[in-house]
């Protein structure tokens, strides 16, 4: 038999259950239950305001029938939402997911059987709309429109009716969100006009449609100031100033460097040779100096309009007075790592048994880079009861250190076998004073350990010509290694 309906494909949707040839019943109360819609895949059981379905019960046996449907919604064949035909014809009045039910009742509780048909009822076309739920930053809401100091995040919500899957927020900003939901930065001040687009691809198509809502948002400077957060220097010498805010870009020109100056700590002005923003982040610029690592200051002056920095959000920097500038950690162990394969700057040690010092290259030992220095220690007990004793000491590259930094010095030490001792020493080549300190404790046999005398923390003494000198003592008659690597004694 045909069923006839507006949205209707003449194809077996389910076959619900299926009863039949029970032997404790005789063959005329054979129950059969056979249940199908016009529709082929249950995903299909979609349509829109207005649309209809067929239903048939090809069931046999003695039974009561009943269709229900809730209203607005209802059967054409009698224009009410119950019917008790075998044929139901359905238009649907009402959006969402709408059930259409089927009681088959055989007189016996047993074999008495209900079943729901479910369809996704939605409307023909999109309806874009939208709302704020958030705003993160000060602001106040006046006439429906909203005032925000530069750098608020505001999140706008779609309230499109018509079951939008499809978004796209149209602003004038360089940003693209295409959900449902958008979280948006303002930072320039203005107005902004604030757009949806909504529209339906799954599972039906629905036309698509946009809203705009002019002056929405209107974005006023930020009452937080402008300033530096941080000036650091690289190994080149150059400063970077570092800024709380993005910098308008278009601000910075050739005058701007006017407005900078730098002092060192015996209040010598240093030449600045260029100013420049810098490549990867829009908070920062360079100020490229001859390389010093000094104590420097850094003041910045308004200089009028020309030159004078401004945030992206359209506030001027604050004047500052010498402002210290965080120096460069100068690393003095320039072959720290030993990746130049040599051992430099230290001599080959001095014996009191025998071995011998070597770079070794292998990645899969190194603690940093390629390489790592090795001491070996052949088998020897001296007459005081000690074993090899092994001293290895700088033979150039000296340097001073003075009492007005801070310095830091660490390596890292891999011991294989007992070694007994590791003391490093200080000395001044020139003056021949000097000061140590024993690591008796802190080696462990087979593992890197990272060896600290000094962590960011003066120096009491002053040394013209530093000399650094490293003794091990291996227990007696013992082979051992002593690893070394990742040395940094550095100034800051």
């Amino acid at each position: 038999m045909k069923l006839k309906g507006t949205n209707f494909f003449m194809v077996l949707f389910c076959l619900m259950t299926f009863f039949s040839c029970k032997e404790e019943f005789e063959y005329d109360k054979i129950t059969d239950i056979y249940v199908f819609s016009t529709e082929s895949n249950s995903k299909d059981l979609v349509t829109t305001l207005g649309g209809t379905f067929s239903f048939t019960d090809a069931s046999r046996g003695e039974y009561v029938r009943e269709w229900t449907i809730d209203g607005p919604s209802y059967f054409t064949n009698n224009e009410d939402t119950v019917l008790t035909e075998h044929i139901a014809h359905v238009q649907f009045e009402n959006t969402g997911v709408v059930p259409v039910k089927i009681q088959l009742d055989f007189g016996d509780e047993e074999l008495n059987y209900d079943s729901t048909f479910y369809i996704t009822v939605y409307d023909s076309a999109v309806t874009p709309d939208f709302e704020v739920i958030e705003i993160e930053g000060d602001y106040v809401e006046s006439n429906g429109k909203y005032i925000m100091e530069s750098g608020a995040f505001v999140t706008f919500k779609s309230t499109s009716q018509g079951q939008p899957d499809t978004f796209e927020w149209l602003t004038t900003l360089d940003q693209t969100v295409k959900d449902s939901v958008a979280r948006i930065e303002f930072v320039k001040p203005g107005v902004y006009d604030i757009g949806l687009f909504a529209s339906r691809k799954e599972p039906v198509k629905g036309t698509g449609n946009t809203i705009y809502k002019n002056g929405l948002i209107e974005v006023v400077p930020s009452t937080v100031p402008f300033r530096v957060d941080q000036m650091t220097q690289d190994e080149e010498g150059n400063i970077f100033v570092k800024f709380n805010r993005d910098l308008d870009l278009e601000t910075i020109t050739d005058s701007t460097i006017n407005n900078f100056t730098i002092r060192d700590a015996d209040n010598n002005v240093l030449t600045i040779n260029h100013l420049a923003a810098s490549g990867e982040v829009n908070n920062t610029i360079i100020l490229f100096v001859d390389p010093t690592f000094s104590q420097l200051y850094v003041t910045y002056n308004h200089s009028g309009e020309a030159g004078d920095l401004q945030s992206i959000d359209g506030v001027k920097l604050e004047e500052f007075t010498d402002m210290e500038v965080e120096g460069y950690q100068h690393n003095f162990f320039t072959n720290g790592s030993f990746e130049n394969s040599t051992y430099a700057p230290f001599n080959d040690g001095k014996w009191v048994g025998s071995g011998a010092m070597n770079v070794i290259k292998d990645a899969t030992t190194a603690v940093d880079g390629d390489y790592y220095l090795q001491v070996d220690f052949e088998p020897y007990e001296h007459k005081n009861g000690n074993g090899s004793k092994l001293t290895i000491e700088m033979t150039e590259g000296y340097f001073p250190v003075s009492a007005e930094y801070n310095y830091t010095f660490e390596f890292y030490a891999k011991a294989v076998g007992n070694i007994r001792v590791l003391k490093v020493t200080l000395k001044d080549a020139d003056t021949g004073d000097s000061m140590n300190k024993t690591f008796q404790d802190q080696l462990v046999d087979g593992e890197w350990v990272k060896i600290t005398y000094f962590s960011n923390e003066p120096i009491t003494k002053e040394f013209i010509n530093t000399n650094v000198q490293f003794d091990f003592i291996a227990e007696p008659n013992e082979t051992a290694q002593l690893l070394v690597d990742h040395l940094v004694f550095s100034q800051h």
